[in-house]
């Protein structure tokens, strides 16, 4: 994509924005392609998982994560 047909999108009203990602998302869901993940994303991924599996009390409930995404917001 262009920085001409970017501008295009950017452009586009909200309603029609919403309908292109609706569109681009069930597309996504479609596709069988994998997102291809690096060695440093690998890793760290890997690390990640270490530090919950040492102490999985730091981890955050699924409500927890709502309740902090929400008071972000405002």
């Amino acid at each position: 994509m262009n920085s001409n047909e970017l501008r295009k999108l950017q452009a586009l009203p909200v309603s029609e924005k919403l309908m292109l990602v609706e569109v681009l998302w069930q597309s996504i869901g479609e596709s069988t392609d994998e997102p291809e993940v690096s060695d440093a994303e690998k890793r760290e991924l890997d690390s990640r998982w270490a530090r919950f599996e040492r102490d999985p009390s730091r981890a955050m409930t699924l409500d927890q994560f709502d309740a902090l995404l929400k008071a972000r917001r405002g």
